[in-house]
């Protein structure tokens, strides 16, 4: 009979058999997860608004590699000599981030060039503070800036305390950006080989006339160099894909203000 005790028992144990097997891989899949997120490393990248204009293409390099977790938090009007900045380092810290990516300074050039003794003691007040538990620090040198805002001695003389940093630290890594965004010369342009060897725009152009601020071929030539560092230094694995060239290249900061990066590329490439 279909309603038979015999019959309820057989459904019962073809049930059991199903759900056992699918109970386990389940299991499996939850730990498996777990491992893969305690093998993930964890990055948080810091800075001003520069920065944050790096941080998607940042992510998205990182993001490819398939065992990097991406936090970006940088800012407008970020420097370390800025009111607030002691509150929003223990807030970027606040999830024991393995490494931590910095680019910052522009804030900070009147005080640099005014006693850069006093801030290269700041630095290493500072690498001290996101290094205290463990983390290491990726510190990117301010990109070339465009002539007519006469700031490059200024910024040459931050960059070189930022190497210094480096020089002197084990726990802090150095990255020039002069060879990276510039010219041969390592001087501002707007225009530049990108992630594949095309030229690209990689800085802004403000009211028709350049901008130190970056376009997504600037922020993806940010983002491998990080890349090619960790991949060095803690061994994750190659981005895959083609990242560069992602929707994160859509962001409304990349038009702000409208057309920012939409110049044409006049040179061959």
């Amino acid at each position: 009979m279909s309603g038979s005790p015999i019959g309820s028992t057989h459904w019962a144990g073809t049930r059991r058999r199903v759900l056992l097997p699918l109970l386990v891989i389940g299991a499996a899949l939850v730990v498996l997860l777990a491992l893969i997120s305690d093998r993930s490393l964890r990055v948080v990248s810091i800075g001003d608004s520069v920065t944050y204009d790096a941080d998607p293409g940042l992510r998205a390099a990182l993001e490819a590699t398939g065992s990097v977790v991406v936090d970006t938090r940088s800012i407008g009007g970020v420097g370390l000599l800025r009111p607030g900045i002691d509150d929003y380092l223990a807030d970027v810290l606040s999830d024991d981030p393995a490494v931590v990516v910095v680019m910052l300074g522009g804030w900070d050039l009147g005080e640099i060039v005014a006693d850069p003794t006093a801030y290269a003691i700041r630095l290493d007040e500072v690498a001290d503070y996101l290094t205290a538990d463990g983390a290491h620090v990726v510190w990117l040198a301010m990109p070339p800036t465009p002539p007519g805002e006469g700031i490059e001695e200024a910024r040459q003389t931050a960059n070189g305390l930022f190497g210094d940093l480096a020089d002197r630290r084990s726990d802090v890594d150095h990255v020039p950006t002069g060879s990276l965004l510039g010219d041969e010369a390592g001087a501002f342009t707007r225009f530049r080989a990108g992630v594949t060897g095309r030229n690209v725009q990689v800085r802004k152009v403000r009211d028709g006339r350049d901008d130190g601020h970056l376009c997504p071929g600037g922020a993806a030539l940010l983002g491998q160099a990080v890349v090619d560092l960790l991949v060095d230094r803690f061994d994750v694995s190659e981005p895959s894909g083609e990242w560069w060239a992602g929707e994160w290249t859509t962001d409304a900061r990349y038009d702000d203000p409208p057309g920012a990066c939409a110049a044409m590329v006049t040179s061959s490439g």
